[in-house]
Formats: structure tokens, C-alpha cells, sequence
């Protein structure tokens, strides 16, 4: 994984420079110097040959490498030429080739070497770079950015482009990039795409097997903000937790669609999705990780000789998100957990394999959880000591404080759970709950709809009578009616005497 987001924050570096007009000034030898310091602080080396020109400066041979130890790896980024042209007015252009060669060397402990050549394309790049020693902007547009696989070795054999093969496309790009250097180095960058290609193919010479992935994905933006302080490590975990980093942004699109296929000895199993909008919110410091995900109009189909029918299912929306402390505490910390499938439907022919005669109402299908709270970390997650001692000794890495239930929703042929309630946790009671710290508190849960898909499963035949009678009593003990004709409700409450109670009468 840190392989992937170094080679991503070089990648992404070296190409999204060039910035708009500025009242400060920047030289061609200023501007190399602030490039290759930033990559630096992401843990590359950089070498170069660096020649003044009569209005510029002229690098050649340059050759980013970062080294990856954890996995046996390195990548290296060979740049044959980049010109520095000052402009007069205080901006310096940068021009690149047209086409540079990344290659990646791998071997992992007990698995295959792997050597892979990338070429990274452009056409019509365009830089531009402004602003004064230790606060630079790079501004940047191309027609296109490319990313193609042209050599691919296992273990030294090579194998061929019909074999194996990867491209991936970025249609009409611009963006800007602002570098701040103090004692470390803040960066803001903002990118943007019209539409991006990816194309990704597998055929195996010595069995039937073969894959294919490809793709599209319209209006790309990617919006960031990362500060990295002095003596940033991006090979040490611990300096993620470390005081001064810190990581926010977002990232999506809209309109993505792929198509798919895997071919084994039984046959080829393919696919489509589609999708209407993408968004990825991301944050990260020293005490905290949060990461929100949210989807819409998704789609997905599926067939197969291993599959008895077609799968044909859609989601109005669907959503993840997690905010959890990752550094050592002494007092309660925020915590969050959201999941959102909304709008769940899927194909009459998957309905009629247990519901032929349309008996249950075919709404669409939600389920909704949201839960925020307190937790006290014990350790600094990012801490690999820390970690393998928690591995050795068994002990918890924290305690439960505090939880509230803002929302549950569950709502599906026709009938609809809901709830909500909070509690709190007393840490020095492990013997009420067996182990679990004892809670404090109450939820309130509403359930409608239930009576009449009992009688609707029971007329199915996938339910029987006896098991009918025993769910309802099961909640006439802990429900009351509601509000409705076919409507229950119910408040459990843990009491700080660890009674737990269903609408005010002890059941434990």
C-alpha cells in the first residue's frame, strides 16, 4: 500500500506543476530545487545533470527511485530531459517529454519477482510555475495523460503485450499544485479530468484462464491537502502518528461504467456496472483517521455457467464511513460508523425463485446504521512495537466509553424496523456482562409491517405456524402496540444497576 501512494504522490508531483501569475518571482535553478526537495520529502532520491542555459536551465538524466523494503521493491522514474524557461515576467515553464519510463522491480518474501515497465504519457502538457522560493504554484493542463504497460517479467521470464496488457487514460486534465516549505512542506492540490480510459487484460498460454477489465469514468476530481514535517518518513509507519502530519481531502466522479469477463476450464463469467456518482472524503493526522464513501444509481449484472440465473441488481445509493482515534489516549475520543444501502431492487427473475406468485410487495430494499461515540485507544495504532505486543499479551487496545444509535433503518418487503438510543459504558464493571463493560442507557425501536409479512411467509410456505406463533409472542414479551393497525414499539433500557427492562418491566 505505502508503494502505491508513493508512486502516486510522484507521479501526480512531477507531472501536476506549473502555476498562474504571481507578484513574487522564481527562477529556473529555484524552481528545480523546490521540485526535487518536495520529492525528496516524499521519500525519493532524485538524481540529475543540471546545465544553465541563457534563459533557463536544462536537466537531464534525472532519476527519481524510492525504495520500498517492506516488499522487496523499488521504482524508478527516468526522465531524459526537463527544460526551465524563465518567462520574464517572474514565471518559469517547464517542458517534459513526451514519453517517460517507469519501472517497478518486486520480490516479495516467498512469492515471484515480478519487473514491469510503465510509460508515462502526454500530449499537450502544459506547465507553468509562479510564486517565490518556499511557496510555489504549479499549474498544469494536457490534452491527455497516459499510463501503459510495456514490459512485464516473472520471476525473468518475459511476458508478452497479448499475454498481459494495461492502459489507463486521462481526457482533457488541468489542475493546480501549491507547495509551501518551512520547517516541512504543506501541499494543496486540486486536479481535475473530463474522463478517464482504463483498458486491463490477462490470458494465461499454459490453461484456459483470462481476464478482462475495462472502463470509463467521466468528471475526475481529486482535491487534497498534506502538511509533512521535517524529517517526514514515509517509510516508518510511526511518522504517520508522528505530531505535525496530516492528510484531507476528496476525490470522485461521475458517470463510471466497466465492463468485465473471467475465463476458467468451466467458461467465461461476465459482467457489467454502472454508476451514477462517486465521492471519497478522507482525513488523516497524528490522533485520527476518518474516510467517507458515497455512492449513487449503482447497477450490477452478472452471468455465468456457474450461475443458475442472470444476477440483475441496482442501489439507489449506498454509503460507508468510519472516524476512529489511531494515537494513544488518556481521555475519550470521537469514533463513527456509518453504513448506508439504499434503494436495494433486483430483477424479477431473481424475486420469482422464492416469491413466484408475487405475494411479498417488491418495494425497494434499505438498510441504514449510523453510530457515533467515545473510545479510549490504549496504544498508537500505527505503532509496530505497540502492535506486536498487543498480538503477544492479548489485551484489549482500548475501552468503550460511550454509544449512541442516531439511526437504524431496515426496511424490506413491505415491512420496517427503526430505532435509535444511546448508552453509556462504566469500564470498571466487567462481571455484569460477562466480560463486556456494563451499559447505561435505553434505545427505542419501532417495528411496522411485521404481522402481515409473517402471514405472507406463512402462506409462502416459508414459514411455518408454529414458528409464526413463537416469533409473536416473542414480540408481545418485548413490544407494545404502536401507533398504526400493524405497528409495535419498543424501549429497552440497561439501568446502572445492570437491570435490563423492556418497556419499564425487568426481563434480566
Amino acid at each position: 500500500m505505502r508503494l502505491i501512494a508513493r508512486f502516486s504522490s510522484c507521479s501526480m508531483l512531477a507531472l501536476a506543476v506549473s502555476g498562474g501569475p504571481g507578484f513574487a518571482e522564481v527562477t529556473a535553478p529555484q524552481v528545480w530545487n523546490g521540485l526535487e526537495a518536495a520529492l525528496q520529502g516524499f521519500g525519493y532520491s532524485v538524481t540529475a545533470t543540471e546545465t544553465p542555459t541563457g534563459d533557463g536551465l536544462d536537466v537531464t538524466d534525472v532519476v527519481m527511485r524510492f525504495d520500498a523494503p517492506e516488499d522487496n521493491a523499488t521504482v524508478e522514474i527516468s526522465i531524459e530531459s526537463i527544460d526551465l524557461v524563465e518567462n520574464g515576467d517572474g514565471t518559469v515553464s517547464m517542458t517534459f517529454p513526451a514519453s517517460m519510463p517507469i519501472s517497478i522491480d518486486a520480490a516479495p518474501e516467498g512469492e515471484e519477482a515480478v519487473m514491469m515497465v510503465l510509460d508515462y504519457g502526454n500530449e499537450g502538457l502544459e506547465l507553468l510555475v509562479s510564486g517565490e522560493p518556499g511557496n510555489m504554484t504549479y499549474t498544469y493542463s494536457a490534452a491527455q495523460l497516459s499510463l501503459s504497460l510495456t514490459e512485464f517479467e516473472i520471476d525473468g521470464t518475459p511476458v508478452p503485450r497479448e499475454e498481459a496488457r494495461f492502459d489507463f487514460i486521462l481526457d482533457d486534465v488541468g489542475g493546480s499544485t501549491v507547495a509551501v516549505t518551512t520547517s516541512g512542506t504543506d501541499l494543496t492540490q486540486n486536479v481535475q479530468a473530463a474522463a478517464a480510459r482504463y483498458d486491463f487484460a490477462f490470458n494465461d498460454p499454459e490453461s484456459d484462464d483470462a481476464a478482462l477489465v475495462s472502463g470509463s469514468m467521466d468528471a475526475l476530481f481529486v482535491s487534497s491537502a498534506t502538511v509533512l514535517p521535517e524529517g517526514f518518513d514515509p517509510n516508518d509507519p510511526q511518522s504517520l502518528a508522528a505530531g505535525g502530519f496530516s492528510a484531507e481531502g476528496s476525490m470522485g466522479y461521475t458517470g463510471g461504467e466497466m465492463q468485465f469477463a473471467a475465463t476458467e476450464e468451466a467458461g467465461t463469467t461476465s459482467g457489467t456496472t454502472r454508476t451514477g456518482s462517486v465521492r471519497v472524503d478522507f482525513a488523516m493526522d497524528s490522533s485520527r483517521l476518518h474516510y467517507d464513501v458515497r455512492a449513487t444509481e449503482q447497477a450490477f449484472s452478472l452471468s455465468g455457467p456457474e450461475l443458475p440465473l442472470p444476477v440483475d441488481v441496482s442501489m439507489a445509493e449506498s454509503a460507508f464511513r468510519i472516524t476512529a482515534p489511531i494515537a494513544e489516549a488518556e481521555e475519550p475520543q470521537d469514533m463513527a460508523f456509518g453504513l448506508t444501502l439504499g434503494g436495494f431492487e433486483m430483477s424479477d427473475l431473481l424475486w420469482n425463485i422464492f416469491d413466484p406468485g408475487a405475494a411479498l410487495p417488491r418495494d425497494p430494499a434499505t438498510i441504514a446504521l449510523d453510530l457515533t461515540g467515545k473510545v479510549t485507544p490504549f496504544m498508537n495504532l500505527f505503532d509496530p512495537e505497540q502492535m506486536a505486543a498487543l498480538d503477544a499479551t492479548g489485551e484489549v487496545p482500548g475501552e468503550l466509553n460511550a454509544l449512541t444509535l442516531n439511526n437504524l433503518t431496515v426496511e424490506a418487503a413491505g415491512a420496517k424496523l427503526g430505532g435509535s438510543g444511546s448508552f453509556t459504558f462504566d469500564n470498571d464493571d466487567l462481571q455484569t456482562f460477562g466480560g463486556f463493560p456494563r451499559p447505561n442507557g435505553e434505545v427505542n425501536l419501532t417495528l411496522d409491517g411485521a404481522n402481515a409479512l409473517i402471514d405472507k411467509l406463512i402462506a409462502m410456505g416459508l414459514l411455518t405456524s408454529d414458528d409464526a406463533m413463537g416469533a409473536r409472542m416473542m414480540m408481545s414479551m418485548f413490544a407494545v402496540p404502536g401507533s398504526g393497525p400493524d405497528s409495535l414499539k419498543s424501549t429497552l433500557t440497561i439501568n446502572d444497576q445492570g437491570h435490563v427492562l423492556a418497556n419499564g418491566m425487568r426481563i434480566q
